[in-house]
């Protein structure tokens, strides 16, 4: 099947415009800022093999988040280049745009609810603007292959990325990919690079590539990424992505697992003896630097593996928050003090959500970001982030309960 059959006509427009857009600028400098999960780390493969086959010349900086000083750094370094920012950044485009002040060319192209904007120097290509859920139907990879394909027919081999970013990003959780993920999958279906096997009541995806399962690999490169983030191996993830996994990665991904196992159950431990926080709406605690030298993203994977624990109420959204580190390994110190939060919710409240029973975490932590000066960026219904300045914990967590307040008014 086309995938342009799950497609409306304005996205399709779209597509092709952005795809026309890189074309028309092969050949200069392209900076890909990408986060640094599976579904991230896909995406930046992709985007650096379109590069290759547009004879562009390209440069990888991996970023956890997006705040004023980080964009202001990365645009200083590149001025007049053009920086594609990928499964990110959807909800911090005007910020960006500010930031910028237009120094350079900026497409963000993500799949996380996102602001609109469209000035000489900014662009946003984002699903969730033309009505499609990026949480449920279309993952960045999937989204930064049809860019790819809209621009040049041999993408099609990388239908795979698209395949193990979508798995990484959960959007299998209801027993197979959907939408637009779908399409992808059927694409490197008959591309002969995937295969289908049905366990139970869910689909896995077989990579040929990988002589693996999507979820496997999905799982080694999201390791990669967030437990060896201040060691760069992101960098370990995207060789993989496109020449597989050798020896070495693979003995350097259990070890990691090891230290997030170890890592996971100190968390664990401190919130059996000390409890989580509650208020009427959440529940959260505060990891202070508990889990360094692991990335940020380390937060949300720690509130997915509890959320269901027994010691989690199932009926309050739970949040979780993590020191920022001030160094990143692309680009060096910075000079902040900022907390990581991540946002999770209980399968009965996350079914609630689903259901549109609930108010959903893309409404609630943007405004309780809001109302501290943070910036949210990466917010789906049942899983959303954000950063806000240390010591203002308790204030975003009062914002929160007085918007999540507001909000259930609504469902009485």
């Amino acid at each position: 099947m086309s995938i342009h059959g799950f497609l409306n006509q304005e996205f399709i427009e779209k597509t092709k415009q952005i795809g026309k857009i890189i074309k028309e600028h092969s050949g200069e400098k392209m900076v890909i800022v990408h986060h640094n999960d599976a579904d991230g780390i896909c995406s930046a493969a992709i985007l650096s093999k379109l590069c290759e086959l547009l004879g562009s010349k390209y440069e990888l900086i991996c970023i956890e988040k997006v705040h004023p000083v980080i964009v202001d750094n990365i645009h200083s370094k590149h001025e007049g280049s053009v920086i594609i920012y990928t499964d990110l950044a959807g909800l911090a485009a005007k910020m960006i745009d500010r930031v910028n002040a237009g120094r350079c060319r900026v497409w963000i192209i993500d799949h996380h609810p996102a602001e609109h904007v469209e000035t000489e120097s900014v662009y946003v290509f984002d699903p969730e603007l033309f009505g499609i859920s990026g949480d449920t139907f279309v993952s960045a990879s999937t989204l930064n292959y049809l860019v790819g394909m809209s621009v040049h027919e041999e993408m099609k081999k990388y239908a795979y990325l698209a395949v193990i970013g979508s798995v990484g990003d959960y959007h299998d959780r209801s027993g197979g990919v959907l939408g637009l993920d779908r399409a992808a999958l059927e694409e490197a279906i008959d591309f002969g690079e995937v295969k289908i096997k049905i366990e139970g009541h869910r689909e896995r995806y077989y990579i040929n590539f990988f002589e693996e399962f999507a979820d496997v690999i999905a799982q080694r490169l999201t390791t990669l990424g967030v437990v060896a983030y201040e060691k760069k191996g992101y960098r370990m993830g995207l060789n993989a992505c496109l020449n597989g996994f050798d020896e070495n990665t693979i003995k350097e991904v259990e070890k990691l697992r090891e230290i997030k196992d170890r890592k996971f159950e100190e968390g664990i431990e401190m919130l059996r003896s000390k409890g989580l926080r509650m208020e009427k709406y959440t529940q959260w605690f505060h990891l202070e630097d508990l889990f360094s030298p692991m990335g940020v993203k380390a937060v949300g994977e720690f509130c997915q593996k509890i959320k269901d624990m027994s010691f989690v109420e199932e009926d309050k959204y739970l949040l979780g928050f993590q020191d920022f580190p001030s160094y990143i390994p692309d680009l060096g110190e910075f000079k902040f003090s900022v907390v990581k939060l991540s946002g999770r919710t209980p399968v009965l409240l996350e079914r609630k959500i689903l259901a549109g029973q609930a108010p959903g975490l893309e409404i609630l932590i943007p405004a309780a970001s809001q109302a501290v000066n943070g910036i949210a960026d990466a917010t789906h219904r049942i899983a959303a982030a954000t950063l806000i300045d240390k010591g203002r914990e308790e204030e975003f967590i009062k914002a929160f309960e007085k918007k999540a307040e507001e909000e259930w008014k609504k469902f009485s």
